[in-house]
Order: C-alpha cells, then structure tokens, then sequence
C-alpha cells in the first residue's frame, strides 16, 4: 500500500493545484531562461543563414512565470496552513515553508525580466532569471534536509534541466523556421545535440544525488514521493533515447520543408511532461527527514 503524503493529503486539491502552479511556473522560466541560451547558442552556426533566427520567447515567458508565481501567492496566503504543509522538510530560517514569500520574489523576478526584454536588455534578463533558480534551491526539498549542499545540487540539477529543455524548444522553432534549407535546419539541432550530452550528464548525477538524499531505496515504490520520482526518471531517460534518435535525422539528407525529426518533437513534449512532475514533486514531502 502507498504511503500518504506526510506534510499534506495526497487527494488535496490545494497540492495539485499548488503542483500544476509550480509545473507552470517552471516551464515559463525554462521557456525564457533556455530560449535565450538557445538563441545564443544558434549564434554560433557558421554556415550560411536563409534568413533571421526567431526572436526567443523570452517575454511569453516570464509572463508564463509571473502568472503562476503571482498564482501560488494567491494560493499560499488563501490557505497558509496548507502552504506551511506543502513545503516539508521546511527550508532553514523558513519554519513556515515560505511558499508566499518566495513566490512573491520569484513573481518580482519574471516581471523584471518582462521589462528587460522590452528593453531589449537579454543579459540582464537572463540574470534575473537565474535569480529565480537561486530562489528555487532556496526552497528546494533538498536544502531543507542538508542546509546548503541541498541548494547547490538543486542550482547544478536545476540549471541544466531548464536550458535542456528550453534551448530544445527554441532550436525546433528555428529548424521550423528553416525548414526549406535542411542544412541550415540540420545545423541548429546538430549544435543543441552537441549540448545536450554535457546537460544531460550533469542532470543525471545531481539528479541521482538528490534522489539518494531525499528517497531510502525501499520508499521508491511506498510513498508518493517515491513514485512520482520513478516517472520522472522514467520519461527523463525517455527523453534521453529521443535525443539519440534525433540524431540520426543528423546523418540524413532530408527533403526541404521536411522540418525536424519526430524524435526531437517528441522529445520536446517529453521534457514538457518532466517540468510537470516537477512540479509536483516540489509540494509532496519525501521520506527522507
């Protein structure tokens, strides 16, 4: 039988909903944060360019994030209780969690990089989304359990995840965009599949630290936090045997407007699911104390 949530019933409808918040929250940060990598990234294509790379989405989203965190402010002060409940083991200095507090941070962070992208500032738009990473370790799980190193591993697992999946959403877009020059098209991806191996591994390691950290073996199949953690790995690794077999489409010739391989779309929707579950992870309460 599966063990509830300690810190808040699993049928709470203030944890799914505080779950899908945060999964939102995440994925607007990585649309942001991983499409000014991408784009950055494209920059260093040196064959002939068919026309301008896509503008990242960078506005759409920071706005993404600054609804979902101004969202988990609402939620957190309508129910404090429940907020407090959600984040367990507490953060240091935080005994009540300090959902509302750092949503409230996290919500200033996106709408000052809303305004840094108007001004066309990206540098200073990439830092201030980096400080919402900083907020997320802040609150992580594992800097609740060890103060610190728990942030740390959660910079250096965060970090990667979100340019990982960003910068694969922003190098489909312009493949898609130069879909009628496949090698253009083919050079984009084959620079972002360059990438991605170093992402992945350093996702993979901290990912694994983090899991000894939080999750003894014999909770992986008992606890909630457990399983959720089983499916993130699972379609993580899922990802993983995409991007390979996006590779492949590499080695080919493909026709004009053919656009880019299945695998690396599918991919795309997979890394989507993990931000998701992420989200959910972050307001269950794992085994470990």
């Amino acid at each position: 039988m599966i063990d509830g949530v300690a810190g808040a019933p699993f049928s709470s409808p203030a944890l799914w909903l505080t779950g899908v918040e945060r999964g939102l929250m995440l994925a607007g940060l990585a649309t942001a944060l991983g499409g000014l990598a991408g784009r950055g990234l494209a920059r260093q294509y040196k064959g002939e360019r068919p026309a301008q790379l896509p503008a990242p989405w960078a506005l759409r989203g920071s706005l993404i994030g600054l609804a979902a965190s101004a969202a988990l402010v609402v939620t957190a002060v309508a129910g404090p209780g429940i907020a407090a409940r959600l984040a367990q083991p507490p953060p240091p200095g935080l005994l009540s969690g300090g959902t509302a507090e750092i949503a409230a941070v996290e919500a200033a962070l996106f709408a000052l990089s809303a305004f840094a992208v108007r001004l066309r500032r990206p540098g200073v738009a990439t830092t201030l989304l980096s400080g919402v990473v900083v907020a997320e370790g802040i609150r992580s799980h594992p800097e609740g359990v060890i103060p610190v190193a728990g942030a740390f591993v959660t910079y250096c697992h965060l970090f990667p995840a979100l340019l990982w999946a960003g910068m694969l959403f922003y190098a489909l877009r312009a493949a898609v965009a130069w879909r009628s020059y496949p090698v253009a098209a083919q050079g984009i991806v084959r620079l972002y599949a360059t990438a991605v191996v170093w992402l992945f591994a350093v996702v993979l390691a901290t990912g694994v630290i983090s899991a000894i950290v939080l999750v003894p073996v014999g909770s992986l199949v008992t606890t909630a936090y457990g399983l959720f953690l089983v499916a993130k790995a699972v379609i993580v690794i899922l990802a993983a045997g995409l991007a390979v077999a996006g590779r492949r489409w590499l080695r080919r010739h493909p026709q004009p407007g053919a656009g880019p391989a299945l695998a690396t779309r599918v991919e795309a929707r997979a890394l989507g699911a993990v931000l998701f579950v992420t989200g959910i992870l972050t307001v269950l309460t794992p085994p470990a104390r």
